[in-house]
């Protein structure tokens, strides 16, 4: 047998081997749909008969292959299987990348806008958490009062502070409670970001880390002491605050 017959009988197998495979994924899929007790007893019958049995030796007898082409079928199955699997991990990430480089592009921005969220005597100087609700648009709709973002809010005085909750590093959410200040060594209430260690004091200002600035603060105004803050969102990982 020449080698262009081998190769082209090589091709033919594993086309068959393919065909075999889809089709036995599909009949797992529709075998509820096309069996029933009466479809079982009628092949029964016409597979008792002399024609019938003969006929399936001879197909059996057509379809039987020999000990190397059933591992070399095996083998060839598991490797299509390994390269969806593979195919389905690859993508996911990369769908998920593709989704955050384009939502900037797609999604209204908040910049700019003023939202109400407490009252001047129900903050302390112990900083509070606050959520921005806004409806969320994009290029093709609208999703009514969804979370869009938090803040920090302490008072100072007479005065309130308001910080972006995003670390300016990579966005990690920051969170608040006893840390060890890392200037001092002494447990006290801190900011901190769980995601690459980076800690900073009541006043937002960077202790430690690798955040490229201080906390994003933001702009308050009290009006009849009613607490009003501008939310926007920056840029990170850079050491100017930019709003985006």
């Amino acid at each position: 047998m020449g080698r262009v017959e081998k190769q082209n009988r090589k091709i033919a197998l594993q086309s068959s081997w393919l065909h075999e495979a889809a089709f036995l994924i599909y009949s797992a899929c529709c075998c509820h749909t096309f069996y029933s007790p009466s479809m079982s007893k009628k092949n029964a019958e016409t597979g008792s008969s002399p024609e019938s049995k003969a006929t399936e030796a001879k197909t059996k007898e057509k379809n039987s292959v020999s000990p190397e082409q059933d591992v070399a079928r095996r083998d060839f199955l598991k490797v299509s299987v390994a390269a969806g699997v593979g195919a389905c991990a690859v993508g996911a990430p990369i769908c998920a990348a593709v989704q955050v480089i384009t939502a900037p592009v797609f999604t209204e921005s908040a910049s700019g806008k003023f939202y109400p969220l407490t009252t001047l005597n129900s903050l302390t100087e112990r900083p509070q958490k606050f959520a921005i609700v806004d409806d969320k648009k994009d290029a093709w709709s609208t999703l009514p009062q969804q979370k869009i973002g938090t803040l920090f809010l302490r008072k100072t005085g007479d005065t309130v502070q308001a910080f972006h909750s995003l670390c300016p590093h990579a966005g990690c959410m920051i969170q608040f409670g006893t840390k060890k200040n890392p200037k001092t060594g002494v447990d006290e209430e801190l900011f901190s970001c769980p995601c690459h260690s980076a800690h900073f004091d009541l006043d937002g200002n960077r202790l430690d880390g690798v955040a490229p600035r201080n906390m994003d603060s933001l702009e308050v105004k009290i009006d009849e002491g009613r607490v009003e803050v501008k939310f926007e969102n920056f840029t990170f990982g850079i050491a100017d605050k930019k709003s985006t």
